[in-house]
Protein backbone atom coordinates (compact mmCIF):
# COMPACT_ATOMS: atom_id res chain seq x y z
CA UNK A 1 0.00 0.00 0.00
CA UNK A 2 1.34 3.61 -0.65
CA UNK A 3 1.54 5.58 1.91
CA UNK A 4 0.26 9.31 1.58
CA UNK A 5 3.38 12.05 2.21
CA UNK A 6 2.88 14.16 4.77
CA UNK A 7 3.36 17.64 3.71
CA UNK A 8 6.57 18.41 5.48
CA UNK A 9 8.82 14.92 3.60
CA UNK A 10 7.11 16.72 0.35
CA UNK A 11 8.60 20.18 1.48
CA UNK A 12 12.22 18.52 2.34
CA UNK A 13 12.56 17.05 -1.32
CA UNK A 14 14.91 18.44 -3.88
CA UNK A 15 13.34 21.24 -5.36
CA UNK A 16 13.73 19.82 -9.05
CA UNK A 17 13.30 15.88 -7.79
CA UNK A 18 9.37 16.28 -9.44
CA UNK A 19 10.92 17.53 -12.50
CA UNK A 20 13.59 14.49 -13.06
CA UNK A 21 10.52 12.10 -12.19
CA UNK A 22 8.35 13.47 -14.64
CA UNK A 23 11.14 13.77 -17.43
CA UNK A 24 12.24 10.34 -16.69
CA UNK A 25 8.43 9.02 -17.14
CA UNK A 26 8.28 10.46 -20.62
CA UNK A 27 11.08 8.17 -21.72
CA UNK A 28 10.86 5.19 -19.66
CA UNK A 29 6.51 4.91 -19.29
CA UNK A 30 5.04 5.22 -15.76
CA UNK A 31 5.16 1.91 -15.55
CA UNK A 32 8.90 1.36 -14.74
CA UNK A 33 9.76 2.42 -11.39
CA UNK A 34 12.96 0.79 -11.12
CA UNK A 35 14.37 2.30 -14.22
CA UNK A 36 12.97 5.98 -13.52
CA UNK A 37 14.73 5.21 -9.69
CA UNK A 38 17.95 4.51 -11.70
CA UNK A 39 17.58 8.02 -13.72
CA UNK A 40 16.32 10.15 -10.64
CA UNK A 41 17.74 9.35 -8.14
CA UNK A 42 14.88 8.78 -6.05
CA UNK A 43 13.72 5.80 -3.95
CA UNK A 44 11.20 3.91 -5.71
CA UNK A 45 8.52 4.04 -3.09
CA UNK A 46 8.77 7.67 -3.72
CA UNK A 47 8.11 7.43 -7.59
CA UNK A 48 5.39 5.06 -6.86
CA UNK A 49 3.78 7.71 -4.47
CA UNK A 50 4.07 10.67 -7.07
CA UNK A 51 2.87 8.55 -9.99
CA UNK A 52 -0.47 6.88 -8.15
CA UNK A 53 -1.42 9.91 -5.95
CA UNK A 54 0.26 13.40 -6.06
CA UNK A 55 0.80 13.25 -9.95
CA UNK A 56 -2.64 12.81 -10.22
CA UNK A 57 -4.01 15.61 -7.54
CA UNK A 58 -2.29 17.93 -9.53
CA UNK A 59 -4.38 17.05 -12.89
CA UNK A 60 -1.26 15.14 -14.51
CA UNK A 61 -2.36 12.32 -17.01
CA UNK A 62 -0.27 9.73 -18.88
CA UNK A 63 -0.53 8.32 -22.44
CA UNK A 64 1.46 6.24 -24.44
CA UNK A 65 2.82 7.67 -27.63
CA UNK A 66 2.78 4.95 -30.47
CA UNK A 67 4.66 5.39 -33.41
CA UNK A 68 2.21 4.81 -36.47
CA UNK A 69 4.30 4.85 -39.07
CA UNK A 70 6.39 1.74 -37.96
CA UNK A 71 3.20 0.19 -37.95
CA UNK A 72 2.43 1.56 -41.84
CA UNK A 73 0.20 3.92 -40.75
CA UNK A 74 0.45 7.31 -42.07
CA UNK A 75 -1.19 10.49 -40.13
CA UNK A 76 -3.62 12.29 -41.88
CA UNK A 77 -5.59 15.37 -40.43
CA UNK A 78 -8.94 16.39 -41.72
CA UNK A 79 -11.71 19.11 -41.56
CA UNK A 80 -14.98 18.12 -41.47
CA UNK A 81 -17.69 20.47 -42.70
CA UNK A 82 -21.47 18.42 -41.65
CA UNK A 83 -24.47 19.63 -43.80
CA UNK A 84 -27.46 21.17 -41.70
CA UNK A 85 -29.79 17.67 -41.66
CA UNK A 86 -26.32 15.51 -40.39
CA UNK A 87 -25.09 17.94 -37.87
CA UNK A 88 -26.51 16.49 -35.36
CA UNK A 89 -25.48 12.99 -35.52
CA UNK A 90 -21.94 14.04 -36.33
CA UNK A 91 -20.62 12.39 -33.36
CA UNK A 92 -22.32 9.23 -34.44
CA UNK A 93 -21.18 9.13 -37.58
CA UNK A 94 -17.42 10.20 -36.26
CA UNK A 95 -17.32 7.00 -33.82
CA UNK A 96 -18.93 4.46 -36.67
CA UNK A 97 -15.49 5.93 -38.47
CA UNK A 98 -13.60 4.87 -35.60
CA UNK A 99 -14.68 1.55 -35.97
CA UNK A 100 -14.46 0.92 -39.64
CA UNK A 101 -12.47 3.84 -41.37
CA UNK A 102 -9.18 4.74 -39.06
CA UNK A 103 -10.07 7.38 -37.36
CA UNK A 104 -7.30 7.96 -34.12
CA UNK A 105 -9.25 11.07 -33.05
CA UNK A 106 -12.00 13.63 -33.81
CA UNK A 107 -13.04 17.36 -31.99
CA UNK A 108 -15.68 19.91 -33.05
CA UNK A 109 -13.79 23.72 -32.95
CA UNK A 110 -16.16 26.17 -31.58
CA UNK A 111 -17.31 28.66 -32.68
CA UNK A 112 -16.73 27.78 -36.14
CA UNK A 113 -18.41 24.92 -36.04
CA UNK A 114 -16.44 22.36 -38.02
CA UNK A 115 -14.79 19.02 -36.87
CA UNK A 116 -11.30 18.08 -37.10
CA UNK A 117 -10.19 14.51 -37.64
CA UNK A 118 -7.28 12.81 -37.28
CA UNK A 119 -7.07 9.68 -39.19
CA UNK A 120 -4.28 6.72 -39.05
CA UNK A 121 -4.42 5.46 -42.87
CA UNK A 122 -2.53 2.73 -44.29
CA UNK A 123 0.28 3.39 -46.74
CA UNK A 124 -1.25 4.07 -50.26
CA UNK A 125 -4.89 4.52 -49.26
CA UNK A 126 -5.02 8.15 -48.84
CA UNK A 127 -6.76 8.67 -52.35
CA UNK A 128 -8.83 5.96 -52.21
CA UNK A 129 -9.99 7.70 -48.61
CA UNK A 130 -10.18 11.54 -50.43
CA UNK A 131 -12.92 9.61 -52.73
CA UNK A 132 -14.67 8.09 -49.80
CA UNK A 133 -14.97 11.30 -47.97
CA UNK A 134 -16.15 13.04 -51.73
CA UNK A 135 -19.07 10.53 -51.44
CA UNK A 136 -20.31 11.54 -48.02
CA UNK A 137 -20.40 14.77 -49.69
CA UNK A 138 -22.09 13.53 -52.69
CA UNK A 139 -24.79 12.14 -50.75
CA UNK A 140 -25.51 15.39 -48.37
CA UNK A 141 -23.40 14.20 -45.06
CA UNK A 142 -21.02 16.42 -45.52
CA UNK A 143 -20.99 19.99 -47.09
CA UNK A 144 -16.77 19.74 -47.08
CA UNK A 145 -13.70 18.28 -46.33
CA UNK A 146 -10.23 18.64 -46.69
CA UNK A 147 -7.66 15.92 -46.05
CA UNK A 148 -4.10 16.58 -45.92
CA UNK A 149 -0.79 13.95 -44.67
CA UNK A 150 1.37 14.95 -41.80
CA UNK A 151 4.79 15.54 -43.38
CA UNK A 152 6.18 16.81 -39.54
CA UNK A 153 4.35 16.10 -36.22
CA UNK A 154 5.33 16.13 -32.81
CA UNK A 155 3.68 15.27 -29.66
CA UNK A 156 5.37 17.80 -27.15
CA UNK A 157 6.06 16.30 -23.78
CA UNK A 158 5.46 18.65 -20.32
CA UNK A 159 8.40 20.66 -20.19
CA UNK A 160 7.73 20.71 -15.95
CA UNK A 161 10.48 23.47 -15.45
CA UNK A 162 7.39 25.88 -15.93
CA UNK A 163 5.32 23.81 -13.67
CA UNK A 164 4.87 25.02 -10.27
CA UNK A 165 4.53 21.65 -8.35
CA UNK A 166 4.04 22.96 -4.58
CA UNK A 167 1.22 25.39 -5.98
CA UNK A 168 -0.07 23.30 -8.92
CA UNK A 169 -0.20 25.70 -11.25
CA UNK A 170 2.11 26.98 -14.09
CA UNK A 171 4.39 29.68 -13.47
CA UNK A 172 5.50 31.38 -16.99
CA UNK A 173 7.90 34.76 -17.47
CA UNK A 174 6.36 35.31 -21.12
CA UNK A 175 8.78 37.80 -21.95
CA UNK A 176 11.72 35.16 -21.16
CA UNK A 177 10.04 32.59 -23.23
CA UNK A 178 10.86 34.48 -26.52
CA UNK A 179 14.33 33.98 -25.61
CA UNK A 180 14.32 30.61 -25.24
CA UNK A 181 16.21 28.49 -28.20
CA UNK A 182 13.03 26.94 -30.77
CA UNK A 183 12.89 22.93 -30.99
CA UNK A 184 12.87 21.77 -34.49
CA UNK A 185 9.90 19.13 -35.54
CA UNK A 186 11.85 15.78 -36.39
CA UNK A 187 12.06 15.62 -39.82
CA UNK A 188 13.86 12.72 -42.75
CA UNK A 189 12.53 9.88 -44.23
CA UNK A 190 9.66 7.62 -42.65
CA UNK A 191 10.85 4.92 -40.78
CA UNK A 192 10.73 1.18 -41.77
CA UNK A 193 7.56 -0.74 -41.31
CA UNK A 194 8.33 -3.46 -38.23
CA UNK A 195 7.16 -6.56 -39.21
CA UNK A 196 4.34 -6.24 -36.05
CA UNK A 197 1.44 -8.85 -35.47
CA UNK A 198 -1.69 -8.52 -33.53
CA UNK A 199 -0.59 -9.29 -30.19
CA UNK A 200 1.53 -6.34 -30.53
CA UNK A 201 -1.69 -3.77 -31.66
CA UNK A 202 -3.80 -5.29 -28.97
CA UNK A 203 -0.56 -4.53 -26.46
CA UNK A 204 -0.31 -0.85 -27.54
CA UNK A 205 -4.08 -0.28 -27.69
CA UNK A 206 -4.18 -1.68 -23.66
CA UNK A 207 -1.48 0.47 -22.78
CA UNK A 208 -3.10 3.37 -24.93
CA UNK A 209 -6.16 3.01 -22.81
CA UNK A 210 -4.44 3.28 -19.37
CA UNK A 211 -0.40 3.38 -19.01
CA UNK A 212 0.02 2.53 -15.68
CA UNK A 213 -1.18 -1.15 -16.17
CA UNK A 214 0.92 -4.20 -15.86
CA UNK A 215 1.16 -6.98 -18.66
CA UNK A 216 -0.08 -9.46 -16.07
CA UNK A 217 -3.66 -7.13 -15.79
CA UNK A 218 -3.42 -7.03 -19.45
CA UNK A 219 -3.07 -10.62 -20.50
CA UNK A 220 -6.15 -11.60 -18.24
CA UNK A 221 -8.16 -8.89 -19.82
CA UNK A 222 -7.48 -10.01 -22.86
CA UNK A 223 -7.04 -13.53 -22.31
CA UNK A 224 -4.24 -14.40 -23.47
CA UNK A 225 -1.11 -16.16 -21.93
CA UNK A 226 0.89 -13.75 -20.08
CA UNK A 227 4.45 -14.93 -20.91
CA UNK A 228 2.96 -15.08 -24.61
CA UNK A 229 2.16 -11.35 -24.08
CA UNK A 230 5.71 -10.36 -22.33
CA UNK A 231 7.72 -12.18 -25.30
CA UNK A 232 5.53 -9.71 -27.33
CA UNK A 233 6.46 -6.48 -25.22
CA UNK A 234 9.92 -7.26 -25.09
CA UNK A 235 11.16 -8.37 -28.60
CA UNK A 236 8.65 -6.12 -30.74
CA UNK A 237 7.17 -3.31 -29.06
CA UNK A 238 10.00 -2.37 -26.66
CA UNK A 239 12.97 -3.56 -28.89
CA UNK A 240 11.36 -1.66 -32.12
CA UNK A 241 10.27 1.26 -30.22
CA UNK A 242 6.44 0.79 -31.30
CA UNK A 243 5.75 2.89 -28.08
CA UNK A 244 8.33 5.36 -28.12
CA UNK A 245 7.55 7.53 -25.27
CA UNK A 246 4.60 8.65 -22.90
CA UNK A 247 2.76 12.02 -23.09
CA UNK A 248 2.95 13.60 -19.90
CA UNK A 249 -0.55 15.79 -19.66
CA UNK A 250 -1.86 18.61 -17.36
CA UNK A 251 -5.68 18.14 -17.57
CA UNK A 252 -7.93 20.17 -15.17
CA UNK A 253 -11.65 20.05 -15.03
CA UNK A 254 -13.37 23.12 -16.10
CA UNK A 255 -16.26 23.08 -13.96
CA UNK A 256 -13.41 23.52 -11.21
CA UNK A 257 -12.49 26.98 -9.76
CA UNK A 258 -11.27 29.32 -12.24
CA UNK A 259 -8.11 29.55 -11.78
CA UNK A 260 -7.91 25.98 -12.36
CA UNK A 261 -10.07 26.10 -15.39
CA UNK A 262 -8.49 25.27 -19.07
CA UNK A 263 -9.38 24.89 -22.44
CA UNK A 264 -8.74 22.86 -25.35
CA UNK A 265 -7.15 25.28 -28.02
CA UNK A 266 -6.62 24.83 -31.69
CA UNK A 267 -4.38 26.79 -33.73
CA UNK A 268 -3.99 26.56 -37.61
CA UNK A 269 -1.90 28.94 -39.91
CA UNK A 270 -2.68 28.25 -43.50
CA UNK A 271 -1.00 29.51 -46.87
CA UNK A 272 2.31 29.94 -45.25
CA UNK A 273 5.79 30.07 -47.21
CA UNK A 274 8.79 28.15 -46.72
CA UNK A 275 9.86 30.84 -43.71
CA UNK A 276 6.74 31.44 -42.48
CA UNK A 277 6.40 28.31 -41.32
CA UNK A 278 9.60 28.07 -40.10
CA UNK A 279 8.79 31.09 -37.88
CA UNK A 280 5.53 29.74 -36.77
CA UNK A 281 6.60 26.45 -35.70
CA UNK A 282 9.72 28.25 -34.30
CA UNK A 283 7.22 30.38 -32.16
CA UNK A 284 4.22 28.01 -31.18
CA UNK A 285 6.83 25.22 -30.58
CA UNK A 286 7.42 26.97 -27.19
CA UNK A 287 4.41 27.46 -25.48
CA UNK A 288 4.70 25.02 -22.28
CA UNK A 289 0.66 24.51 -22.95
CA UNK A 290 1.49 23.12 -26.26
CA UNK A 291 0.31 19.40 -26.57
CA UNK A 292 0.81 18.29 -30.70
CA UNK A 293 2.16 20.15 -33.62
CA UNK A 294 1.85 19.22 -37.35
CA UNK A 295 3.03 20.55 -40.63
CA UNK A 296 0.68 18.85 -43.01
CA UNK A 297 1.58 18.74 -47.16
CA UNK A 298 -0.07 21.66 -48.15
CA UNK A 299 2.39 24.28 -45.97
CA UNK A 300 -0.44 24.53 -43.33
CA UNK A 301 0.85 24.14 -39.34
CA UNK A 302 -1.49 22.98 -36.85
CA UNK A 303 -0.99 22.79 -33.01
CA UNK A 304 -3.48 22.02 -29.84
CA UNK A 305 -2.71 23.62 -26.29
CA UNK A 306 -4.28 22.45 -23.01
CA UNK A 307 -4.33 26.20 -22.11
CA UNK A 308 -5.13 27.68 -18.50
CA UNK A 309 -8.56 30.05 -19.06
CA UNK A 310 -6.49 32.60 -17.08
CA UNK A 311 -3.40 32.87 -19.36
CA UNK A 312 -5.23 32.77 -22.52
CA UNK A 313 -4.75 36.25 -22.67
CA UNK A 314 -0.84 36.24 -22.05
CA UNK A 315 -0.88 33.29 -24.92
CA UNK A 316 -2.65 35.42 -27.59
CA UNK A 317 -0.44 38.44 -26.50
CA UNK A 318 2.58 36.09 -27.00
CA UNK A 319 1.65 34.95 -30.45
CA UNK A 320 1.01 38.29 -31.61
CA UNK A 321 4.47 39.80 -30.79
CA UNK A 322 6.09 36.65 -31.80
CA UNK A 323 4.19 36.79 -35.35
CA UNK A 324 3.07 39.98 -35.76
CA UNK A 325 2.82 39.91 -39.54
CA UNK A 326 0.88 36.28 -39.76
CA UNK A 327 -2.84 37.56 -37.76
CA UNK A 328 -4.31 37.10 -40.81
CA UNK A 329 -2.87 34.04 -41.46
CA UNK A 330 -3.96 32.51 -38.54
CA UNK A 331 -7.36 31.07 -36.92
CA UNK A 332 -7.92 29.95 -33.15
CA UNK A 333 -10.77 28.12 -31.95
CA UNK A 334 -11.29 25.67 -28.85
CA UNK A 335 -12.22 22.35 -29.08
CA UNK A 336 -15.66 21.74 -27.29
CA UNK A 337 -15.18 18.87 -24.45
CA UNK A 338 -18.70 17.08 -25.12
CA UNK A 339 -17.49 16.66 -28.86
CA UNK A 340 -14.32 15.10 -29.11
CA UNK A 341 -12.85 11.71 -28.55
CA UNK A 342 -9.60 9.95 -28.57
CA UNK A 343 -9.55 6.28 -29.92
CA UNK A 344 -6.49 3.80 -29.76
CA UNK A 345 -5.04 1.98 -32.49
CA UNK A 346 -7.25 0.45 -34.99
CA UNK A 347 -6.23 -3.02 -33.96
CA UNK A 348 -9.90 -4.24 -35.22
CA UNK A 349 -9.09 -3.55 -38.98
CA UNK A 350 -5.76 -6.12 -39.35
CA UNK A 351 -6.57 -8.92 -40.19
CA UNK A 352 -4.43 -12.25 -42.23
CA UNK A 353 -0.95 -9.70 -41.34
CA UNK A 354 -2.61 -6.61 -42.51
CA UNK A 355 -4.32 -3.67 -43.14
CA UNK A 356 -7.79 -3.87 -44.33
CA UNK A 357 -9.18 -1.06 -46.34
CA UNK A 358 -11.89 -1.40 -49.27
CA UNK A 359 -13.52 1.88 -49.76
CA UNK A 360 -16.60 0.03 -50.80
CA UNK A 361 -16.66 -2.32 -47.78
CA UNK A 362 -16.58 0.60 -45.25
CA UNK A 363 -18.94 2.67 -46.61
CA UNK A 364 -21.45 -0.25 -46.31
CA UNK A 365 -19.82 -1.20 -43.08
CA UNK A 366 -20.15 2.78 -42.06
CA UNK A 367 -24.42 2.74 -43.08
CA UNK A 368 -24.72 -0.32 -41.57
CA UNK A 369 -23.00 0.39 -37.93
CA UNK A 370 -23.88 4.45 -38.01
CA UNK A 371 -26.78 5.06 -35.78
CA UNK A 372 -28.80 7.39 -38.24
CA UNK A 373 -27.28 9.87 -40.56
CA UNK A 374 -26.46 6.49 -43.35
CA UNK A 375 -29.87 4.84 -42.88
CA UNK A 376 -31.51 4.56 -46.14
Amino acid sequence: MVRAKSPRAIKDEAPDLETKIIAAIGKAGPRNIAQISRMTGAHQETIRYKIKKRFGRLGLRFRAEVDFPKLGLNLHWASLNFSETHYGTADQTLAALNRVGYLAYYGKVIPQGYYVALFALPEGTAGGYREFLAGLVAEGILSSFTLEESVASRHKPMDPKYFNFRSGGWDIEWDRLAEQPPLQLPSGPKPHIEDFDYYDLLIIKELQKDSLQHLTTIARRLKVHQKTLEYHYRAHVQKWKLVPSYRIRWVQDISKKLERSTATTWLAFRNLSEQELADVQAAIGKIPFLWSEDVLEGGAYIATMYAPLTELLAISAYINGALPRLASKVEIGFISPADSHFFTVPHNMYQDGEWKFNARQMRGALRKESVDPLQE
